[in-house]
């Protein structure tokens, strides 16, 4: 086994990515695997989340996104930039409790009359009592996942042409087996693959708390569903995201088990028909994201990253491994930023 004194990023979603951007630019040699999967930053929604959704419930994450969302301009054409999300309530309490958040953040909103929701051609129901543009937008992940992936490549990063490469546990450090090198030791390998570190960590036998839970989201398919990215922000909080496949449709929540997929269905397609009576809930298809978080605690979007060398309690101890779950493709780049922070540490 021969020593290579790089840092491995496994992943290929925008936690590896943007891990590996960080990384390389900090000077480091990065090489970035992925399994050639799509992951979950590259379907369901697509949100580039301004913080606004979360700004009364979850104060801190919703702070991360307003802080970080910016470091993905660069990535996103003029058209979508100039893009903007909705809110609409049709609750005056809840209204109030939103706007003191979205202020105390600093997170600018627009109300719009009604005549304006008219004219861009929304038409919920019941009509709301307010509305607000938000600066949250709908973004195509796949396409802004291939930018940021020449944007490594830009920078040094290398993508090796074959995708396998085998992690294997030696003792308390993580050695990996690759086609064109062998076995050999990175100096940090960063485990960024989504929902599917937890399998990972499985298989190698390291310790840890995560869990996968499975989200529920609809599809009405088909390129002409123009409609902007929009949130109830009250009642049953539906959400709807425009995207290259056609128009994606959630509810909040996480699904117990075992998962009856009719009830999951059913729920999606009677919130969609009756906020939305002019969409054809009944084309609507039934689709599922997954997401790795720690069980012990609430689910939260909010960033986490976990330096093995050290590791919090719950985690087993490798002396080169870093795990990496921004949980929210939005704040990857605040994920990315300890990341680098741990990695430096680690000299």
């Amino acid at each position: 086994m021969r020593i290579a004194p790089e840092t491995v990023v496994l992943g290929t979603g925008f936690a590896g990515l943007t891990s590996a951007v960080r990384l390389a630019e900090d000077g480091h040699r990065v090489r970035c695997h992925g399994d050639g999967a799509v992951g979950a930053s590259q379907q369901n929604f697509g949100q580039l989340h301004s913080g606004a959704v979360y700004a009364p419930v979850l104060p801190e994450v919703a702070a991360a996104c307003w802080q970080h969302r910016s470091r993905w301009f660069g990535l996103l054409d003029a058209e979508t930039l100039r893009s903007h999300g909705l809110a609409l309530f049709t609750n005056h309490r809840e209204v109030e409790r939103y706007t003191l958040a979205w202020s105390s953040l600093g997170i600018p909103v627009r109300p719009m009359p009604a005549a304006e929701l008219d004219h861009i051609g929304i038409h919920p129901n019941p009509a709301p009592a307010a509305a607000f543009a938000l600066p949250d937008i709908s973004v195509n992940v796949m396409a802004l996942q291939a930018r940021t992936q020449a944007h490594a490549v830009g920078l040094g990063v290398i993508f090796p042409l074959s995708e396998s490469c085998v992690p294997v546990l030696s003792g308390n450090e993580v050695v990996l087996r690759d086609p064109s090198l062998g076995y050999y030791r990175p100096s940090t390998l960063v485990l960024a693959a989504g929902h599917r570190t937890a399998g990972l960590l499985d298989l190698l036998g390291i310790q840890h708390p995560l869990a996968v839970s499975r989200l529920p989201y609809g599809v009405l398919e088909g390129p002409n569903r123009q409609h902007l990215l929009t949130y109830w922000l009250d009642g049953d909080m539906l959400a709807l995201s425009p995207q290259p496949n056609g128009l994606h449709v959630a509810l909040p929540g996480r699904v117990a088990d075992p998962v009856d997929e009719s009830k999951e269905h059913y729920r999606l397609a009677a919130s969609l028909s009756r906020r939305w009576p002019a969409l054809p809930a009944e084309k609507l298809r039934l689709k599922w994201g997954h997401v790795a978080e720690p069980a012990s605690v609430q689910p939260d979007p909010s960033a986490l990253v976990v330096d093995l060398s050290n590791p919090s309690p719950g985690w087993g101890q490798v002396a080169n491994l870093v795990v990496c779950l921004p949980g929210k493709w939005t704040t990857a780049w605040h994920a990315a930023d300890q990341v680098a922070q741990a990695v430096a540490a680690s000299g």
